[in-house]
């Protein structure tokens, strides 16, 4: 899996060094970049190990014990279990092993809630993607709508000029006035100011895409290619958001489980060897066994069945309980919400497309308009019957028709992605 991330990682920093990024391109350099979606990841992994703890808590318990104990005084003699004065040197060991037998199934369910706490994660990093994917696509449409601004600026900043060009042909003839020298003049130095501000929103553009993908802000310019793909809805998939919800009750249930099993009594099996070796020290002591004698001389084994029936926990375990219910019936109402916000989203989703729809067919014609307009107003300012002032209304009218028609022509992309989206469309 490193390595598919790996390889992944360099083919897109290769395409973005020496090509141009696609809009899917972008997705999945934000899906590995963007700050959220990394610190998704960090979640997820620490619900796995959440996982591993708890199931870690099914495994039998293993331990080795050891202690030492250096006696003076008057102390137990370990041959003759009588006091006397001598200095006594002991030392024990012990091995226990513990399997717990029957627990009304509380590790059981918490095991399995760690595990839908796990997958609620895994949703989780999803939902947070779609929401990256989703600054990344408007961000990407906004460079592609600046671009086109700036485009279409430089077209107009160029026709004006050519027509500044002619008029002053014009004056020199006697066919213009000077004064509509002047107001061209003045027209091109606004086609000049207005294509500044749009290269300056389309650099911000650039940087408000760099920061949504997580790419450094001050690397390299990105080269970007405006092909719209194309997302398909899958058959049967489920909105993250209700699956989220979902898991969330499973886990609320699973929950309730393990809180009514800690009523239930706790049975466990333990055995274990032990052994242990003394020696004493004075003039009186007697020689004693070397340490493998008494290792084997004193070793001992045990195995037994302990049964713990809860009695009384101070009501913790009752309030455990009754907090484990308004869980469950919490997360019963997350559920139903989740499912109404996402019919009520796909409703407007569908709205918005519509009116996207209607809306650009509508901006469509308005340009056409607008364009045999300004065709006819330059025809007759050409020929002398139209002054500047409505050369100038015409373009601005013709202007803005096209910058609507564009913005138009991406919402109507946007809401389709949107709308494949929430019919259960991959954005990546």
């Amino acid at each position: 899996m490193k390595r598919i991330t790996i390889i992944t990682a360099i083919l897109l920093v290769t395409r973005f060094m020496y090509g141009q990024m696609s809009l899917n391109d972008c997705l999945e350099y934000a899906a590995e970049h963007a700050h959220d979606n990394i610190f998704s990841r960090l979640e997820l992994s620490k619900a796995t190990v959440d996982k591993r703890i708890t199931a870690a808590e099914l495994m039998p318990d293993l331990s080795f014990s050891s202690s030492g104990n250096l006696s003076f005084g008057r102390n137990i003699d370990p041959e003759t279990n009588t006091y006397d004065n001598k200095q006594t040197l002991s030392t024990g060991f012990g091995l226990n092993l513990s399997v717990p037998l029957f627990d009304g199934m509380v590790r059981l369910n918490n095991l399995k809630a760690a595990e839908t706490a796990r997958r609620r994660r895994m949703t989780d990093a999803e939902i947070e993607r779609d929401r990256i994917s989703f600054d990344v696509i408007r961000s990407f449409f906004n460079v592609a709508y600046c671009t086109a601004m700036v485009d279409q600026m430089k077209m107009q900043l160029q026709r004006d000029s050519l027509d500044l060009e002619a008029t002053r042909r014009w004056e020199s003839v006697g066919v213009k006035s000077g004064a509509d020298v002047a107001q061209l003049e003045a027209l091109v130095a606004t086609d000049e100011f207005e294509l500044t501000n749009q290269r300056g929103l389309l650099a911000k553009a650039y940087h408000t895409l760099k920061g949504a993908m997580g790419m450094p802000p001050d690397g390299e310019p990105l080269r970007l290619t405006f092909d719209v793909p194309e997302f398909l809805p899958e058959a049967g998939a489920m909105n993250p958001r209700v699956t989220e919800a979902q898991l969330a009750l499973r886990q609320s249930e699973l929950e309730l489980r393990a809180a009514r099993g800690l009523f239930s009594p706790r049975i466990s099996l333990s055995g274990g060897i032990s052994t242990s070796y003394y020696r004493m020290f004075g003039s009186n002591s007697t020689a004693a066994a070397g340490f493998s004698r008494q290792w084997h001389d004193n070793m001992g084994q045990y195995v037994g069945v302990s049964v713990a029936i809860p009695l009384f926990t101070g009501l913790a375990t009752t309030n455990r309980l009754k907090r484990a219910k308004i869980n469950v019936e919490q997360s019963r109402v997350k559920l139903e919400k989740a499912r109404y916000d996402v019919e009520r989203e796909t409703a407007d989703a569908r709205l918005d497309l519509l009116t996207a729809s209607a809306e650009l067919e509508a901006a469509r014609k308005r340009l056409d308009a607008e364009m045999a307009a300004y065709d006819a107003v330059h025809r007759r300012y050409e020929l002398g019957n139209a002054s500047v002032i409505d050369l100038y209304t015409a373009g601005a009218q013709l202007t803005a028709a096209k910058a609507a028609c564009e913005g138009k022509r991406i919402q109507v992309i946007i809401s389709k992605i949107t709308l494949s989206y929430y019919y259960g469309a991959k954005l990546i």
